[in-house]
């Protein structure tokens, strides 16, 4: 039996960076436009690098997936190596890669056993999910019942964070124009989740104590989590991101919590500041 292969999108995060440059983990690229140039995203790609694109063009970045036809590229190559493939891709509610997936795995319908899944999720959640598939692979898990562990885990996988500038959300249609612009001027901070692969506004706050607020809320409904990540915007967490961790220690003091910065395809729809958190919740409890 070939060993299974795993397809993922460039703009996922890990806890562990053993997926990136594994010979068994596979990276189909995810591009940033901006109106002057354009940047492919990696899995180690901060922010801070293309920051400044970002300011120079409020609200025009543009987040683009994995073509079909770099799908079947990288679906083709694999086929000298392996007939088992798992491609997991960016919630369906916000990038098209998974649709795209779907397509160019229909080319190799009799050939190759490609299963294409959908996390529901971005980002380090897209991780957490790829991580895991890498794991069980390793195990020895057929492809049948890797794909089922990983479809386990979607529902116990929960992405929250805020941001301080409703441009973004206007640009991924969450707002219309004139509430982005009244929202601006008035400083409000929506608080987003991902639900049913969905980017979906919670609440609208006023500050960023608040908003900090909800996030620990959030968090604390869990009675137990097997991951917590906090996704931040800069090259190491910021005084804000750092408060968040010690006031969720203190409520987890056995968990370990995770950092990481999120990249430019991210913060296509976090913005420059925004702050989130990605749990995984433990298996058998209530979600």
């Amino acid at each position: 039996m070939s060993l299974i292969h795993i397809v993922t999108e460039s703009s996922a995060r890990f806890l562990d960076p053993t997926p990136v440059g594994h010979p068994q983990v596979h990276f189909a690229p995810v591009t940033v436009r901006f109106p002057d140039r354009s940047v492919e995203e990696r899995p180690d790609l901060g922010l801070e690098a293309h920051r400044s694109a970002f300011t120079a063009n409020p609200g025009h970045a543009v987040c683009d997936p994995p073509s079909v036809k770099q799908l079947e590229r990288i679906y083709s190559d694999l086929q000298q190596h392996t007939d088992q493939i798992l491609s997991i891709h960016t919630s369906a509610g916000i990038s098209g890669g998974y649709r795209n997936a779907l397509r160019a795995s229909e080319t190799f319908l009799g050939r190759s056993d490609i299963q294409v899944i959908d996390s529901a999720s971005l980002s380090a959640g897209l991780g957490i999910l790829v991580s895991a598939a890498l794991k069980a692979a390793q195990r020895g898990l057929t492809l049948e019942d890797v794909v089922r562990l990983i479809r386990g885990l979607i529902p116990r996988l929960y992405v929250v964070f805020f941001l301080d500038d409703l441009v973004y959300l206007e640009r991924n249609g969450l707002v219309s124009k004139s509430q982005a612009i009244l929202g601006n001027m008035l400083g409000i901070l929506p608080f987003l989740t991902v639900e049913h692969g969905r980017l979906i506004t919670m609440e609208k706050v006023r500050n960023r104590p608040r908003a900090q607020e909800k996030l620990v809320e959030f968090v604390t409904e869990f009675a137990s989590i097997e991951h917590l990540v906090l996704l931040h915007s800069t090259p190491e967490p910021d005084e804000e991101t750092r408060l968040v961790a010690e006031r969720l220690q203190a409520m987890y003091p056995d968990l370990s919590i995770a950092y990481i910065d999120y990249g430019p395809a991210a913060a296509t729809y976090l913005g420059l500041n925004g702050l989130g958190a990605v749990v995984l919740e433990n298996e058998g409890e209530p979600g």
